[in-house]
């Protein structure tokens, strides 16, 4: 599977990306100029910092005291000084450089074409000049650990050209080159420092350097390694990464693609997913461009949206791999210095959202990362916890930087002081628990679940009607309209939060009994748990955002925060919580009625609770609308900024996990086959799901039925128990002791 284009990229967000976790770059595909954008994850600005405001628990029983009286703006006003953190700001990410390379004129350039394989990982330029076809191939190697090119010229022509390093107008502060290598480091001071660094094999031709330039002249044949490391990993760093190019080099390029190849696709061909007829899939014999603008201008393309939803693993796998961080709000494709929203880990959805595919979409290694993240936001929260708090335990704000800081950030009273961002987080590791079975996992992260339960105990205070909610609250990012008229968003148990709580005390005392704790433990999480106010239904029949029924400020606000107990929450469902779930549906419905979704991550997660509501054209037309107003012609996600747009992950990541939820639901007995199908998509097979208690899922549909379903159980279950699985309107017990079984309804069953 793969996306191609006819014209080389125009701009950054044109160009393809590549990446192995730690690396990554676009290119553009120039036949004359390449320009190639590189970044690395580790490249962030300034050192570590200790933001925590000292004033903190001297003013926080005065901020508690004036949102119980209702004096919102005085509250507001006291938190910004008294909360923010100080400085009040984290670190940025930040792009690696450049690779320019300018090749010699050598006449017209016929029968382009560029091309990204998601199945490969690699990105391919092809092109024509008189008699000579070009070919240039990129790929980062998650093996070798450095990104390659390759450049081929098949004909009577040659490889000429100059290659040469640059960052953003050129702030290095020191650049070189030497014969067949070139480089250059950035002194990051006390904070980040870095090295990049440039080798060069030719066949035939000869290869040199002037000034900071490698020069190639009558090649046939040309491959530059290239690689970049910090010192936020290597004290060596410059060391360590010219071994890596040094060690690539002696491997060569034949080698290491196919060591790449091989590395790669044993991910990417885990899942495959198909829509349409086969007519319909011949689509792919377009440009991706073309097809995305004729999808704008009403041409069905079921094949399309199944490519986007590759696309979205490819983008997790590419960014999330190994000892890498986790992918930020940019995944790791940058090509600034002050990138939007400092391309941070924004976690009170974004970070959260670029992982929900890793778990069902057969990626569950690229979620490692984020774990290894999370304990080190864990150990930062402590300090937070205690300083800011008086609590034990640990807790995090809306958003975090390459140090795990935990401070609030920004003067931004609908986010800064939110306490739940590593709740949510830690809520993923039973996830990704139940659908391995990994217990030494769930043993070894134990801690961060303890230590977030651990803070709520003692953070929480009693409403006046006795029940245990949050007090600094927010509903991220939302403005509400007090009955006096009003505004504020500091509050007192918003929705969201008591539903985080909810799920991550479930999820504790669920980890306590599969790991054997004492009892006592399950029972404080337990007092807790029945102690939270319950979820309400307000006065237009919505599912409440507060605990008092405010009118919103923005009723088509971006955020749909309330609605995480239905997607990606556990707790409302049609089975258990029938009246709860129809009012979240009227929360969306007026959501969308008042402009919603304007996001793509937004949009994502609409797809997301339109696929529980089981309202399978809505989900069709919020795909429609993301494709058609929220992607680049590279299929990247775009975010509306100022007058422009500007690329952010999570909107990928997210329809891709959507997708998935339209194609199956699954709780821990009972799995439900196209609860959410769209019309458009009536026919298709997938192939790799991955469902909870370690089942893996392979099916084909036709006319909207299934006609082919398998499930196979390759990893250790949570719980050997009775699994149920709803297929075509009948419910049936999947029998793990027979092999397969051929039935009368037409639809072939294996187990």
């Amino acid at each position: 599977m793969e996306m191609w284009y006819e014209q080389p990229a125009g701009k950054w967000d044109e160009a393809l990306p590549v990446g192995n976790g730690r690396l990554g770059a676009m290119i553009c595909g120039r036949p004359e100029r390449e320009t190639i954008w590189l970044n690395e994850d580790s490249i962030w600005s300034g050192k570590p910092l200790n933001r925590i405001n000292p004033d903190a628990p001297k003013y926080l029983p005065q901020i508690r005291n004036l949102i119980r009286q209702g004096n919102i703006a005085e509250a507001e006003n006291l938190a910004l000084k008294a909360l923010a953190g100080t400085p009040n700001s984290e670190r940025t990410y930040e792009s690696a450089g450049e690779l320019y390379l300018e090749f010699q004129k050598q006449g017209e350039v016929k029968n382009y074409r560029r091309s990204l394989n998601l199945e490969k990982g690699i990105c391919s330029v092809q092109y024509e000049m008189e008699d000579t076809k070009y070919t240039r191939t990129m790929l980062a190697s998650f093996p070798e650990q450095v990104m390659i090119l390759n450049m081929r010229a098949e004909g009577d022509m040659i490889l000429s050209f100059s290659c040469h390093f640059e960052r953003c107008h050129n702030r290095t502060d020191e650049v070189w080159a030497d014969g067949t290598n070139a480089g250059f480091f950035v002194d990051g001071g006390a904070g980040i420092s870095f090295f990049a660094g440039i080798a060069v094999d030719a066949k035939e031709g000869d290869v040199y350097s002037i000034g900071e330039h490698l020069l190639v002249d009558g090649a046939k044949e040309v491959t530059l390694y290239i690689d970049i490391e910090t010192s936020f990993r290597e004290v060596n760093f410059r060391e360590t990464c010219m071994k890596r190019l040094e060690k690539a080099q002696k491997k060569g390029w034949e080698q290491c693609l196919a060591e790449h190849i091989r590395d790669f696709s044993s991910l990417s061909g885990r899942m495959q997913l198909m829509f349409g007829t086969k007519r319909q899939q011949e689509a792919a014999s377009y440009p991706t461009d073309k097809r995305l603008n004729m999808l704008k201008n009403g041409k069905e393309d079921p094949a399309l949206y199944a490519l986007y939803f590759q696309y979205g693993r490819y983008l997790l796998l590419s960014s999330s791999r190994g000892d890498s961080l986790p992918a930020n709000l940019q995944g790791i494709w940058n090509n600034s210095l002050t990138p939007p929203w400092d391309s941070k880990f924004t976690i009170n959805i974004n970070t959260e959202m670029n992982y929900w595919i890793a778990e069902s979409g057969n990626l569950s290694e690229c979620h490692l990362p984020y774990f290894t993240f999370l304990k080190r936001i864990c150990e930062n929260g402590r300090k937070t916890a205690r300083e800011m708090y008086g609590c034990n335990g640990s807790v995090a704000h809306h958003n975090s930087d390459i140090y795990a800081d935990t401070a609030p950030q920004d003067f931004y009273i609908p986010a800064s002081f939110w306490v739940m961002g590593e709740a949510w987080m830690a809520t993923h590791i039973w996830e990704h628990f139940v659908y391995t079975g990994d217990k030494a996992f769930l043993e070894e992260n134990f801690q961060v679940l303890q230590a977030c339960v651990d803070f709520f105990q003692e953070f929480l205070v009693r409403a006046e009607d006795g029940t245990l909610i949050t007090s600094p609250s927010v509903s991220p990012e939302n403005t509400y309209i007090m009955k006096n008229g009003a505004r504020g968003c500091l509050c007192e148990g918003a929705v969201m939060d008591m539903e985080i709580l909810t799920e991550l005390l479930q999820d504790y005392i669920k980890a306590c009994k599969v790991l054997g704790k004492k009892p006592e433990l399950k029972k404080k999480a337990e007092t807790i748990l029945e102690g939270l106010p319950p979820l309400k239904i307000g006065k237009y029949g919505q599912m409440q955002e507060w605990q008092e029924d405010y009118e919103e400020a923005e009723p088509g606000h971006r955020h749909i925060s309330h609605l995480y107990g239905v997607y990606p929450g556990h707790q409302i469902s049609w089975e258990k919580t029938p009246e709860l779930m129809q009012a979240a549906e009227i929360s969306l419905k007026r959501r969308l009625a008042a402009g919603g979704g304007h996001t793509g991550w937004s949009r994502a997660w609409i797809i997301g609770l339109w696929a529980h509501f089981r309202d399978s054209q809505k989900v069709y037309e919020n795909l429609q609308a993301l494709l058609c107003g929220s992607t680049f012609d590279n299929l990247m996600d775009n975010h509306p900024m100022g007058d422009g747009f500007v690329f952010q992950i999570d909107g990928n990541l997210g329809a891709a996990a959507a997708m998935i939820e339209m194609l199956v639901q699954c709780e821990d007995d009972h799995i439900r086959l196209l609860p959410a199908l769209p019309d458009e998509f009536s026919e298709g097979k997938a192939e790799g799901i991955r469902l909870r208690n370690g089942l893996v899922l392979s099916m084909e549909w036709k006319n909207k039925k299934v006609t082919d379903w398998k499930l196979i159980k390759d990893r250790l279950a949570v719980k050997d128990e009775k699994v149920f699985v709803l297929v075509n309107g009948k419910l049936e017990e999947a029998n793990y002791e027979k092999g397969g079984e051929k039935r009368d309804d037409g639809c072939n069953k294996t187990v």
